[in-house]
């Protein structure tokens, strides 16, 4: 009887008289809700190959993003990039999923969350391979950026596409899983680049050296092409055809996913009818640019409608700073590394050390001479936060349902708060590593307020809404890395106060974001009310 499956064919096909025994009904049974219908396919084989492909999508679009990062010290041997061409290609894809995020979440919603994946990693894989044979620093930066624009598809529909094939019960916990391969792509990208770029490549092609960065490139487009294909074995979400008024593709989805999971064959499907929901667009009601832009604006409105503009609002906030704060210290992190070493291990402040640093100068010295020799401890540095990132994320995915999505934000963000204060006063270096990897693992509660987000927006708004934060987090992340870092450098002390201020400013919003139940209260509170029943 546990079998929430079980139990909810039962209460439909079955009907109490008088308190006494549960006597069959005649009359046809009423349609089931989609949350129902969801529900009764069990989770099984077909939600693990799905949370591997969407994985893929994620990791893809994280891989593309920092790839470029690694290359920067080979690729001016060949480009001769000044230091200003240098700074526009690390932010040229991230400037690109910033400006392309509201189209991707609007085709998502209105031609579909795999459709639109299809074609926007296809598109996004065929500048990244035509930028891996870029003959100028332009070509490189305009191509990057088409990179990023396209690839942002990627980082908010996966959440959609995830999410709506799961029940309450599961999906809270295969979206938290879903963010960590975000994690995994910061362990994969340095891992590519401890392999490759360290190989003497003297290749000509088309009349230029093919030189090893080149190849790293290529070989980034591999995560791309992986999820393509994962992608094109996926069907539509049937919540998604349902809002489109497709009922009958939806119930042969949903007994695709039940034979798949259960083994069993499609006719044992329980449920026969879907109660159809309303409120979805479609891009066959636009027959010229009026009628465009009058869908995109109606896509875009409900999420500051006044029953949301307050929590919308608030989860903007929160992802921009989040972003801000973990993209700010992830970006200078070798360079704090760095200077932290020169100290040959003495005991010695974190703010005594970074105020003796002069950016400009460094970077100045950085930017007179090309080397094709690579350092790889620093790319050991990034694979060992990458894994202790997906680590986090995994202790995040299976004590959410516990715990709640807002008290475990809320918990990160005080540990947050003591590492801050305690960076003020610890000197040891390992110490002052660990504090400073778990405040920049505050970026992993950006997947946590994503998952929120995720169940807060209504299906035919969903994409949009996912797309709209993620794209004010994005936008976060390249303030932060162009900002905070140099901040750091020139006014240690008082920067880290301001980030103690931001830190507990989050928590206070934290406090403040919608949630649902959490599937653990709702089983206890479910099993309370049968229980008072059959009282």
């Amino acid at each position: 009887m546990d079998n929430p499956g079980y139990v909810i064919d039962c209460e439909r096909e079955f009907a109490i008289v008088g308190g006494g025994p549960m006597v069959k009904t005649m009359e046809k049974p009423l349609p089931h809700s989609f949350e129902e219908a969801i529900t009764l396919t069990g989770v099984g084989r077909f939600h693990y190959k799905l949370l591997l492909i969407c994985g893929l999508v994620f990791m893809g679009v994280m891989v593309e993003i920092m790839g470029v990062s690694l290359i920067m010290n080979q690729m001016k041997c060949d480009l001769q990039p000044t230091l200003d061409q240098q700074g526009i290609l690390a932010s040229a894809g991230f400037l690109g999923v910033v400006l392309s995020s509201h189209a991707m979440g609007f085709l998502a919603d209105t031609w579909g969350r795999v459709t639109t994946l299809r074609y926007a990693l296809s598109l996004a894989s065929i500048c990244s391979i035509v930028s891996a044979f870029s003959v100028n620093i332009w070509m490189l930066i305009v191509f990057r950026f088409l990179t990023g624009f396209f690839i942002s598809g990627g980082q908010a529909c996966v959440f959609s596409l995830c999410g709506e094939f799961h029940g309450n019960g599961s999906r809270v916990r295969h979206v938290t899983l879903l963010s960590g391969f975000l994690c995994l792509a910061m362990v994969f990208a340095p891992a590519m680049a401890i392999g490759i770029l360290p190989l003497r490549i003297e290749t000509i092609i088309l009349g230029m050296r093919f030189s090893s960065w080149r190849v790293l490139l290529l070989a980034n487009v591999s995560v791309s092409l992986l999820a393509l294909v994962g992608i094109s074995t996926l069907p539509e979400t049937p919540k998604y055809l349902l809002v489109q008024g497709r009922g009958d593709e939806s119930m042969e989805i949903l007994r695709t996913i039940f034979s798949t999971n259960s083994g069993r064959d499609r006719s044992e499907y329980p449920v026969r009818e879907v109660a159809l929901e309303s409120g979805g667009a479609s891009l066959t009601d636009v027959h010229g640019v009026l009628d465009a832009v009058r869908l995109v604006w109606h896509q875009t409105v409900p999420l500051f409608y006044r029953s949301r503009l307050r929590h919308t609002l608030n989860i903007c906030t929160i992802q921009f700073l989040i972003y801000f704060l973990a993209q700010g210290i992830f970006m200078w992190f070798p360079t704090i590394l760095d200077e932290l070493g020169t100290r040959n291990g003495e005991d010695t402040l974190l703010c005594g050390v970074l105020q003796g640093f002069d950016v400009d100068a460094n970077s100045a010295n950085a930017d007179l001479g090309c080397s094709v020799e690579v350092d790889t401890s620093t790319y050991q540095v990034m694979i060992i936060i990458g894994s202790s990132f997906v680590a986090i994320y995994l202790f995040f995915a299976y004590v959410i349902d516990y715990t709640g999505k807002k008290n475990l934000l809320m918990a990160w963000m005080s540990l947050t708060l003591i590492c801050l204060v305690g960076l003020h006063y610890v000197e040891q270096f390992a110490l002052v590593v660990i504090a400073l990897t778990v405040v920049m693992a505050i970026g992993n509660c950006g997947g946590l307020v994503s998952t929120i987000a995720m169940e807060f927006y209504p299906t035919h708004i969903n994409a949009m809404g996912m797309c709209f934060i993620m794209m004010v987090g994005r936008l976060g992340a390249v303030v932060g890395s162009n900002l905070l870092g140099r901040l750091l450098f020139a006014s240690c002390e008082n920067v880290f106060w301001a980030m103690l201020g931001l830190v507990a400013l989050l928590c206070v919003l934290g406090y403040f974001l919608p949630e649902k139940e959490t599937a653990s209260k709702a089983k206890a509170r479910a099993k309370e009310e049968m229980a008072k029943d059959a009282a």
